[in-house]
């Protein structure tokens, strides 16, 4: 913030210049977080800067990214949350909420006020949010992940000590599709369809960050591995959930990516 003092014979004028400075979002579209961060900022059409760091070939294990963010993970931002000093902030969760708490965006994460219906969704999410990396992240470290290490090490982009399997064997496939179905399941009956009831979203009628957390995950294994969630008939309430969120703003633009990985992934079988 820039202050000038213009003075004159009669009075004193004070003029405030508040320079803006955009956010910076470090990640890969190949990441499922940023994904969900990145399609957050597009949906509030908040400007930010994208920083490319590739996790696959190591470049948030340097010393230099984690000098700057400790964990040493994607995504991550720096932003001005309004008093002129930088914040480095990651984990998507993390970041989504600052950037609702920030910006005042309480359709996607309610504030924290006194308000009985606030708390109660804002408590849902939280929820959800907290209970996130033992349930539907299981799809990319479980399913995902192997398939696409085995990807890059042969398109010779692993980085080193990174393991890798890509196979496509009877056995494997039923083992796979058995997690698929048993996560997915799990996710549509604690979160869609419970004993509170159903909804079209996670929490409500409408889409919050939850959401859009939980569906990159989610999404990737008809996008990547372009087995259908229609080979389970039980999965109907969750195949309808996908549909809905495949229909808000910005979906296509901000899943390109994995479409693209899909295709790659999908020739190599």
């Amino acid at each position: 913030t820039i202050r000038m003092h213009l003075h004159s014979s009669r009075n004193i004028i004070l003029i405030l210049i508040t320079t803006y400075v955009m956010l910076k979002l470090y990640g890969h579209y190949g990441s499922q977080p940023f994904r969900s961060v990145a399609w957050l900022l597009k949906m509030k059409k908040e400007p930010f800067e994208c920083i490319s760091i590739n996790p696959m070939k190591g470049e948030n294990r340097t010393a230099e990214y984690r000098a700057q963010f400790p964990l040493g993970l994607i995504p991550a931002i720096e932003d001005d949350p309004g008093d002129g000093e930088t914040i480095a902030l990651s984990e998507a969760s993390a970041i989504m909420i600052y950037l609702c708490d920030k910006n005042k965006w309480n359709d996607m994460y309610p504030s924290s006020n006194n308000n009985p219906s606030d708390i109660r969704q804002r408590a849902l999410i939280n929820e959800y949010i907290s209970h996130h990396n033992e349930s539907t992240r299981l799809m990319t470290r479980k399913v995902v992940f192997p398939g696409l290490s085995g990807l890059f090490a042969a398109e010779g982009n692993l980085s080193p000590g990174m393991t890798h399997s890509l196979s496509s064997s009877p056995a494997d496939l039923m083992k796979l599709k058995s997690t698929i179905r048993d996560t997915a399941k799990r996710f549509q009956h604690k979160f869609l369809v419970n004993s509170r009831g159903s909804s079209d979203f996670i929490v409500g009628d409408t889409p919050t960050i939850a959401d859009l957390l939980a569906y990159p995950d989610l999404a990737q294994i008809p996008q990547i591995l372009g087995i259908d969630y229609v080979e389970w008939p039980e999965l109907e309430e969750l195949r309808q959930w996908l549909d809905r969120m495949a229909k808000l703003p910005y979906h296509d633009d901000v899943h390109r990516t994995a479409t693209k990985l899909g295709k790659l992934y999908q020739s190599k079988l």
